[in-house]
């Protein structure tokens, strides 16, 4: 029996049986279905912040102050992370130690920022807000843009003006009907003045930055501050990458002073880049893509037990029929291939069907989401070689045994 014969043989009898082969592949679809679902995800948040998480975040050239790392890969010991607890916030005094160490930047900012319930004008509000406190730069350094209106200024800055830039979200929700610029918002017992409106961001960081309330560090911290003169990040941009390096070892030489470290102890302040934000990431994209196989393989292990079962009671029901083919001539050889090719093709259809829900599912993030779908070639020719070995591992013992089968007591079987 040749190959296209068995192939044959076996799409005849996966359709006399569409109920049965159905259930044969339900393992195996689930099992695809997650590993490309997942793979398509993960690469697609992998060329988000690669191409453009990154670099909105902290932008070219930059490089942030803060009290701890603010992405954390899950690496450091009990005793590290109660260290990097003990830290203490910058303040306004580490900002002027980081101004005296890097006088030629570019940009230097620094900003407060919290979580708040709610902001409002009139009867209409918006919940889950993020406000931040800024100094004049901070705008520059983010790279936002104003659609309507003006951004901050240093007179908004010296004079400590209650003024704020809101979010387009926020002007959306607060102002349906007109401009926002000129009007008042209110956050919890204060009043400020809208004076201009960002572009919207989109993308990952829209969530966030659309939804923000961006007002003079010194209001800030006169207003809704929780700790006076507190700083959560203080910002540098330099014009070159050599000079960024420059700038760090400076600040972290003028920090090591103004906190009285002594030579020897570790730093109490954390550097932050684009680039370690980068390999925070690849160690978080390695973790998930090496626990994937793993998780996979449970699903394709209990697929292939289905198949295998499903091919034991296929080969009791069709016993008479092995029977009849062997007296006509067929080997064990013939049998087997049969049965081979049978639950080969029930699993590559379940790991072609898993490959396009994966894909759909993919595109559906895509679509609900700034992550674009990604699927690298790679992951679709391990999805059909998985299919492949989980076919051909479950029907070897199905196939041996009706290989093995005597005719003649094939033949009496009822």
């Amino acid at each position: 029996m040749s190959v296209l014969e068995a192939l044959r043989i076996a799409l005849t009898q996966i359709w006399a049986h569409k109920l049965k082969s159905l259930f044969s592949l339900i393992g195996v679809v689930i099992g695809i279905t997650f590993l490309i679902a997942v793979i398509t995800v993960v690469e697609g948040m992998n060329r988000y912040v690669q191409e453009d998480f990154a670099g909105s975040l902290f932008g070219v050239n930059t490089f942030s102050v803060t009290r701890r790392p603010t992405i954390g890969t899950g690496t450091q010991s009990a005793e590290e992370r109660i260290r990097l607890a003990r830290n203490p916030y910058p303040d306004l005094e580490d900002v002027a130690a980081v101004r005296r160490a890097v006088p030629d930047a570019r940009y230097l900012s620094w900003r407060d920022a919290r979580r708040m319930r709610e902001v409002w004008h009139g009867q209409r509000r918006r919940r889950n807000i993020r406000v931040i406190g800024g100094s004049e730069d901070y705008q520059d350094i983010q790279g936002w843009k104003i659609e309507t209106g003006r951004g901050l200024t240093p007179l908004d800055q010296q004079r400590a003006l209650k003024v704020a830039v809101i979010g387009p979200e926020i002007a959306e929700k607060l102002f349906p009907d007109g401009s926002a610029v000129g009007k008042l918002i209110r956050l919890q017992a204060y009043r400020y003045e809208v004076v201009g409106v960002f572009e919207r961001k989109g993308g990952l960081l829209g969530n966030a930055w659309d939804a923000a309330v961006l007002m003079p560090y010194e209001t800030y911290n006169q207003t809704l501050s929780r700790k006076r003169n507190r700083v959560l990040e203080i910002s540098v941009k330099t014009n070159t990458e050599s000079e960024m390096q420059a700038a760090m070892d400076g600040t972290e030489e003028a920090l090591r002073i103004v906190r009285g470290l002594r030579p020897g102890e570790e730093n109490n302040f954390h550097f932050q880049t684009s680039s370690g934000l980068l390999s925070a990431w690849e160690t978080i994209n390695n973790i998930l893509l090496a626990a994937v196989p793993g998780l996979v393989s449970i699903s394709l292990v209990v697929g292939g037990i289905v198949i295998m079962n499903i091919m034991l009671v296929s080969v009791t029901q069709r016993t008479r029929e092995i029977g009849v083919r062997k007296a006509m001539g067929a080997t064990q050889r013939d049998i087997m291939l049969q049965f081979l090719a049978e639950s080969s093709i029930v699993s590559l259809l379940g790991a072609g069907l898993g490959i396009a829900l994966g894909l759909g599912l993919g595109k559906l993030v895509e679509r609900l989401s700034p992550l674009p779908a990604s699927i690298p070639t790679w992951a679709l020719a391990t999805a059909i070689g998985l299919g492949l070995v989980v076919g051909l591992s479950s029907g070897i013992y199905p196939a041996r045994r009706a290989s093995r089968l005597d005719p003649i007591d094939a033949l009496r079987y009822e």
